[in-house]
């Protein structure tokens, strides 16, 4: 049911997204409530996609639909979906300050997508292996709380992905508890760079940039 087709992804804000396969699977991944900043999201989904217990990635009530919930690591099926949970930290310290995160990798419409939560180091090998190739990948690249700019940067020369999307970092919409960079900072040397100028954008197996790529989302109430 989830292999052909173009896939189109949604910024809710933050790290939250909204993954839909020509409208009849959709996938909302970390929703979170209110206090955030942003508005919470206001979507309905058939699989909610949770990386970590923390209140700005956990917030399944706000999804409508009755959504099917994957979290943890290890492999899942929602919907008939594949989904594979690689276990990391959301710190540099074992998970000692922040806890456990969830890196989740499944499969939309032929495209291999790779959210990595709120990850807080850079992969090791065995993560990479683990996750295998990835077509579109969603890092946060604000810091403070995830791995910063410069670290995100590593994780995408690991991954070696077609499509790059940031998110958790600093927008206007953002709380003041929240003390991260911008996107300028992780743009800087990047050859491939697409301002999107909307919250959305649309994916089919064939028309991937053959040159990793970002694409930077424009966040819209």
């Amino acid at each position: 049911m989830a292999n052909k087709g173009e896939v189109t992804v949604k910024w809710l804000g933050h790290s939250s997204f909204l993954i839909a396969l020509n409208d009849t699977v959709k996938i909302v991944t970390d929703p979170f409530d209110s206090t955030v900043g942003y508005p919470a999201p206001d979507e309905s989904a058939d699989v909610c996609m949770i990386s970590h217990d923390h209140f700005d990635h956990n917030c399944v009530s706000v999804v409508k639909g009755d959504p099917e919930v994957v979290k943890g690591t290890g492999e899942k099926e929602a919907k008939g979906i594949k989904f594979k949970g690689v276990g990391s930290f959301h710190d540099d310290t074992g998970g000692s300050q922040r806890g456990e995160n969830t890196i989740w990798i499944f499969e939309l419409g032929g495209i291999k997508f790779g959210h990595v939560g709120d990850l807080g180091i850079a992969l090791d090998d065995s993560q990479v292996k683990e996750m295998g190739a990835v077509d579109v990948l969603f890092v946060p690249i604000g810091g403070f709380y995830t791995i910063d700019s410069a670290t995100a940067s590593k994780v995408v020369d690991s991954l070696n992905p077609k499509v790059v999307i940031p998110m958790h970092y600093k927008t206007p919409f953002l709380g003041d508890n929240f003390p991260l960079a911008g996107v300028d900072e992780f743009l800087k040397g990047k050859e491939e760079v697409v301002k999107v100028g909307s919250n959305s954008v649309s994916f089919s197996k064939e028309n991937l940039p053959g040159k990793t790529t970002v694409y930077v989302l424009e966040y819209k109430r």
